[in-house]
């Protein structure tokens, strides 16, 4: 069994989770299952993703798989602020992030914490009338 650890906190606003562990495609569906059923417990539709994985980067394939799985629960956040801060930073964060764009989830990546608060934080545009 791949090593794994979720960690999540309730913040003024958002959802906090950090995910450790080995980068597999399992883990990887593990992670954003637990985050869709956090924020459901906590009804917060907002939050922030920090994935600190170590080993390679999943494949394109695998990347997919986990994406077409997870998209329907993703779409169901407002936002999701993606933070890789794997130390040896493998993953392919922006092609995930292109992927699911695509698949109507409101996902951003980043590098610092502090701009994914910002942006998890802004008020959203109003809507001409």
């Amino acid at each position: 069994m791949p090593e794994y650890e979720f960690i999540v906190e309730e913040r003024p606003g958002y959802v906090d989770a950090i995910v450790r562990g080995d980068r597999t495609e399992e883990n990887t569906l593990r992670a954003l299952k637990e985050v869709g059923d956090a924020c459901r417990r906590l009804n917060r539709y907002e939050v922030l993703l920090e994935l600190a994985f170590t080993g390679p980067s999943l494949d394109m394939t695998s990347i997919l798989r986990v994406i077409s799985d997870r998209s329907a629960s993703g779409t169901r956040l407002r936002k999701l602020a993606y933070l890789e801060s794997s130390p040896d930073k493998p993953g392919r964060a922006a092609f995930a992030e292109t992927v699911a764009l695509n698949r109507g989830v409101n996902v951003r990546n980043f590098t610092e914490r502090e701009a994914a608060i910002r942006w998890l934080l802004e008020s959203p545009i109003p809507e001409a009338e």
